[in-house]
């Protein structure tokens, strides 16, 4: 199943997630950026894409991927003849034949979602498709204004054309645009799709992200803090209520957990918000008060943490853990002989804002900064150990780390 599958195709599959194809997107967008390049992008709207999906065109795709006709008959059989009704109260309406769409919350459901909409990323000839199930955004770099919405208008238009001819509701008044340069100014222009002109904006939200033009995501991380904050003033007026254990339950749940989204993608945020970050576990750590032990996960700092989460996104992607595209961020030596993983390829960058402030370029710099032996370590689980450890007080390596990123300053 997974050979027939495009491998930017990131929902409902082991090792995918949102982080990934949004780090995928930004890194793009950086490396272009730093070769001093325009780039656009833009976010399409599906409605109720699950519940639009139609049999026997599902069933004509699955046909033409090369499944059997036994097992085409038995997919057939657990699509149709599906019933529901509405209940409101205690007052039910007439049952009807559902005639479209695959079950959600179902284990197939997912799984024939990706596979019908696989070849989507097959008709596009400049841009690329960032897609997250029904989020689906087209992004394209050139060299020039014109260049660029002429292109986005053009691949838009393919798009449009791909949805209406599945079947799929797409509406273009509710796509989203935005383009990005080196200006400090927004540019706001005009795409046209179809037959609707869609208005480009400063900023634009992609799977629960707010992505700025100047990729700073200082709004994003400002409104993570707003409600990290909020939450942290409602448990210190219970605080005498709960036990320590409570209160670090408390804290890495309610807490903490705003900030493990997508992290790395909002990591090189201007130091106004990264000090906001921090000024909020300063007082989550003041809630817990005593009683901490040195494990705490509040005695290293966020960025810290951010570090060790892409430490381990490196360590997957360098063992065949992540997704296949990852891999296009953080390079093996062409000439590497042994299997044994040593160090990752350095890159060259033009500009600090979109080149050095990029995984690309601060990966390899990490990963390169740890012993051998714990990039040769044969479990993800083993790495995980080690790394949870790195960081703290008078670690060796983190003193390297940062004497390598001072080098390239």
């Amino acid at each position: 199943m997974e050979d027939k599958l495009s491998m930017y195709i990131s929902a409902y599959r082991k090792g995918h997630s949102t982080q990934h194809v949004l780090i995928r997107m930004i890194e793009d967008w950086k490396k272009s950026l730093d070769d001093d390049k325009l780039v656009g992008a833009v976010l399409m709207d599906l409605s109720k894409a699950f519940d639009c999906i139609p049999h026997d065109l599902l069933i004509a795709k699955l046909s033409a991927y090369g499944f059997d006709k036994t097992s085409l008959k038995l997919i057939f059989s657990y699509l149709k003849g599906r019933r529901q009704c509405v209940k409101i109260n205690d007052k039910k309406s007439k049952y009807m034949t559902i005639k479209a769409g695959v079950p959600q919350g179902s284990i197939l459901g997912p799984i024939l979602f990706n596979l019908f909409i696989n070849d989507l990323y097959y008709f596009f000839e400049t841009a690329n498709l960032y897609g997250f199930a029904d989020d689906n955004t087209l992004s394209h770099a050139a060299d020039t204004l014109d260049e660029l919405t002429s292109t986005l208008s053009k691949e838009s238009g393919i798009a449009l054309k791909w949805l209406n001819d599945n079947k799929m509701i797409a509406n273009p008044s509710k796509f989203q645009a935005i383009i990005l340069s080196k200006s400090k100014t927004p540019i706001i222009t005009s795409i046209q799709i179809g037959s609707k002109t869609i208005v480009t904006k400063e900023s634009v939200i992609l799977l629960g992200i707010e992505i700025d033009f100047k990729l700073k995501f200082e709004s994003h991380v400002n409104n993570l803090c707003v409600k990290a904050g909020g939450q942290l003033n409602s448990l210190f007026r219970f605080k005498k209520f709960l036990s320590l254990d409570s209160r670090k339950l408390s804290v890495n749940s309610f807490i903490l957990s705003n900030f493990s989204y997508c992290p790395l993608v909002w990591h090189f945020s201007n130091k106004t918000s990264s000090n906001k970050i921090e000024s909020i576990q300063k007082r989550a750590h003041k809630f817990l008060n005593s009683g901490l032990d040195n494990s705490s996960n509040l005695h290293s700092t966020m960025e810290i943490k951010r570090f060790r989460t892409l430490a381990i996104e490196i360590y997957k992607t360098v063992n065949d853990l992540n997704p296949t595209y990852i891999r296009d961020i953080f390079n093996l030596p062409m000439n590497r002989t042994s299997k044994r993983l040593i160090n990752l390829e350095s890159k060259r960058f033009k500009s600090v804002k979109f080149g050095r402030n990029s995984l690309r370029i601060l990966g390899p710099i990490l990963w390169n900064s740890l012993p051998a032996n714990a990039k040769n370590l044969s479990s993800l689980n083993h790495f995980k150990r080690f790394i949870q450890n790195w960081g703290t007080s008078n670690c060796p390596h983190l003193k390297k780390f940062y004497s390598y990123i001072s080098s390239i300053k």
